[in-house]
């Protein structure tokens, strides 16, 4: 496995897998009642008193002569105040930029009304319908993938000669992944790095309107803007696209023992009312890794039914916080990790559902030594030939597997070591036992690993 992770490292990396989403140039084409995008409004004026025209619209992602008619409204509803700069410029361009908006006494209380029944506070939603034609545009089957793409992803991942004939046609296929193995084989990493065989980025929507309710679905936990100007200010319709989408890499989305069944359903903070998405719609057009299965607090039958309707038909029904429910594409792909015999956690017709089945298994003995060898080198530590005799006979009289997750941790632990100790950066034999058995437990000589 790579001692470093991969990033892609501008936006020329990736290309769009869609057409940019247009600006939007009036009220009734953002596809969300006026009423939303007015409290969106008294909501942001409560939170940020006296902002300017840019402000919002940069906060809303709408252009401005749309924030214009909107405080042109809420004026006549006597719900805002203007401020205006001196009286010496009040007719000049530059005086009619720097004129500030807060709320009223009365717009206030609007703003209270408009917390209570939800705290989102950011850009205008999209549409349901909106969203749902713009994830199945985005499906990451649309783009088969070839061999040369996959080894390319893979490209500093030892062993991965092994991966590539499989991964292949199984990220082509669509369907649901069972990565299985020893904990330290990597499956985890890899169907991170699954991914960037694809070479295309996505829009992700800050929020999107659903039966009466706004649902924040752009996460800086797990999206990637690529974008480096996604959060400029929308001042005109030239050379810009809809701001309340973000471009993206596709997401990344890996959840493990803390997996509960509220994360998988529409629902809100402990602080505030804000609807949060759950995660395979915060994962759509990119993958969901369940990461060790088997292991979370419900039982795995229970998690696994909830799976079968989406991963059978391509599409999720959601219970939202009103009662009404509404459907939305399940475009990503699903993978399970565990480190489990997978007939002992999941039945043989659930099992047959899972299109592919792919075990990881410790390296080969000379991928083995090049991970050592390159991450040492990376590190500055000098790796003697004797300390890796060393490390063999270890494996070998304690019947431990060559896990890729071992060369990192060990390596960690020896430089420690020689800090403390203030010698020289370099590996020998004494060294690497005293960090080996600092890393394994008595009981693990058995031959199972952390």
């Amino acid at each position: 496995m790579s001692a470093t992770e991969y990033h892609h490292s501008d936006e020329q990396t990736l290309s769009p897998q869609v057409p940019a989403p247009p600006i939007v140039s009036s009220l009734e084409d953002l596809g969300v009642p006026s009423a939303v995008v007015e409290n969106l409004v008294l909501k942001h004026l409560a939170a940020f008193p006296k902002s300017d025209i840019l402000h919002l619209a940069q906060s809303l992602g709408i252009v401005t002569h749309l924030i214009d008619e909107i405080l042109a409204d809420l004026r006549k509803k006597s719900l805002v105040e203007v401020f205006q700069p001196s009286a010496q410029s009040l007719f000049s361009e530059s005086a009619k930029s720097h004129v500030r908006y807060a709320l009223s006494e009365l717009g206030m209380s609007q703003a209270d009304v408009a917390f209570k029944k939800d705290a989102y506070i950011g850009a205008v939603p999209v549409s349901l319908s909106v969203y749902n034609e713009m994830v199945e545009n985005q499906d990451l089957r649309a783009q088969l993938i070839s061999r040369p793409d996959v080894e390319s992803a893979l490209s500093d991942v030892y062993g991965a000669n092994r991966l590539v004939p499989v991964l292949g046609p199984a990220i082509n296929s669509g369907r649901a992944l069972l990565l299985y193995g020893h904990a330290g084989t990597g499956k985890s990493f890899v169907a991170a790095r699954i991914l960037n065989s694809l070479n295309t980025s996505v829009y992700i929507p800050h929020a999107v309107y659903a039966a009466g309710n706004i649902i924040k679905v752009f996460s800086e936990q797990h999206h990637k803007p690529v974008d480096r100007y996604h959060n400029r200010d929308v001042i005109s319709l030239k050379s810009h696209y809809d701001k309340r989408w973000v471009l993206c890499e596709r997401p990344n989305v890996q959840v493990g023992g803390e997996l509960t069944m509220d994360m998988l359903e529409v629902n809100h903070s402990e602080h505030n009312r804000i609807w949060i998405a759950p995660l395979q719609m915060i994962a759509n057009n990119g993958i969901l890794v369940i990461d060790d299965l088997g292991r979370q607090p419900m039982p795995v039958a229970t998690l696994l039914n909830r799976w079968i309707v989406p991963m059978e038909y391509n599409y999720d029904h959601l219970s939202l916080p009103n009662g009404q429910q509404i459907t939305i594409p399940f475009v990503l792909t699903m993978a399970f990790s565990t480190n489990l015999d997978p007939q002992t956690i999941a039945d043989p017709a659930f099992l047959r559902r899972l299109g592919y089945k792919i075990q990881f298994q410790p390296l080969l003995e000379n991928d083995y030594i090049n991970l050592w060898s390159d991450l040492s080198a990376s590190k500055g530590v000098e790796v003697l030939s004797s300390a890796f005799e060393t490390l063999l006979n270890l494996h070998s009289l304690h019947k431990i597997g060559y896990f890729p997750c071992l060369p990192k941790d060990i390596l960690g632990i020896s430089q420690d070591i020689i800090q403390f100790e203030e010698i020289k950066p370099q590996l020998d034999s004494t060294i690497l036992q005293r960090a080996w058995d600092l890393y394994f437990t008595a009981d693990e000589h058995g031959g199972s690993v952390l």
